[in-house]
């Protein structure tokens, strides 16, 4: 069996799976509501394509932040633990097969999948800003798109490496489930909260130290850091700190090459593969160790 084989047949699995079509379908869904709900912007304030995208309710950023990580723990959670339970891993590792090439086709066959989503959810939502609005991105708009289109990718399948290796190493579909989504949770809800609420202790006379520390805790989740990039690469007159939350000093009404938008804002991706790197390798070294029994 080789490498392929097991990733295409993860993928036709995740495709037709009922979870991933109820969330691809609402991702999708939101994305084409949003995009219809721009023309109000438009109207009012005569925006551009990446001002609509970025700065307005028809934002995806917000969007694929919070719902696309759903859909990288749904495919990873129980992509080994399943087929501990059914007893049908033994069956597997029988076939002449290493054990890397099952987990490469299954985050693979994952990765595929997290990119068909994302792809048609902004391809719908920047299709209905086209033919509803009658605003078209420009070459450059299109190129910052893709690219953001990677990074949306990369933030996903961290999601999914995160819940790849709960799999592995709880053995147990529910426990992976309910550590990934508190994972998620706590990127996602908690940490902007605690910052919030750790904040609000220091007196309003220390205001600059107030916002250092709000700027440090936020930094810790990986969703500020996807925020920050997406932000600075999608719209070419945002400039945000890579390790801040607030616009850097740039000249008023200057717009920013895709080169400089990525020297500003490539530590965030860098921070964001980095994490999924280590989940990788981690599900590696454990699921090669690991003694399997059903």
């Amino acid at each position: 069996m080789s490498l392929k084989t097991v990733m295409m047949k993860e993928f036709s699995d995740n495709v037709v799976s009922k979870r991933f079509i109820i969330l691809f379908s609402f991702l999708t869904l939101i994305s084409i509501v949003s995009a219809f709900a721009s023309r109000y912007y438009t109207g009012t304030y005569g925006l551009t394509f990446s001002q609509l995208i970025t700065l307005t309710g028809a934002s995806i950023i917000p969007l694929i932040s919070k719902i696309g990580p759903l859909i990288g723990i749904m495919l990873g959670f129980d992509s080994i633990s399943k087929e501990i339970e059914k007893g049908s891993i033994i069956l597997l590792l029988s076939c002449p097969i290493y054990r890397d090439t099952i987990l490469n086709g299954k985050i693979l066959g994952g990765v595929l999948t997290i990119t068909l989503a994302i792809s048609t959810s902004i391809t719908a939502s920047t299709g209905v800003i086209m033919a509803v609005i009658g605003i078209m991105p420009t070459i450059d708009e299109a190129i910052r798109l893709i690219i953001y289109l990677i990074a949306s990718v990369i933030y996903i399948s961290m999601y999914m490496a995160i819940s790849v290796y709960t799999s592995i190493a709880t053995k147990n579909t529910s426990m992976s489930l309910l550590i990934s989504i508190i994972v998620w949770l706590t990127f996602t809800q908690l940490i902007y909260s605690a910052s919030s609420a750790i904040s609000a202790l220091i007196p309003e006379i220390l205001s600059e130290t107030r916002l250092k520390v709000l700027t440090a805790i936020r930094m810790l989740t990986p969703d500020q850091h996807y925020y920050n990039f997406s932000m600075n690469i999608l719209n070419e007159k945002m400039a945000l700190e890579p390790f801040g939350i607030f616009l850097r000093g740039a000249a008023p009404g200057r717009s920013l090459t895709i080169i400089e938008s990525l020297a500003i804002s490539w530590p965030n991706l860098a921070i964001i593969t980095s994490i999924l790197t280590a989940f990788i390798a981690a599900s590696y070294i454990k699921f090669l160790r690991e003694e399997v029994r059903c």
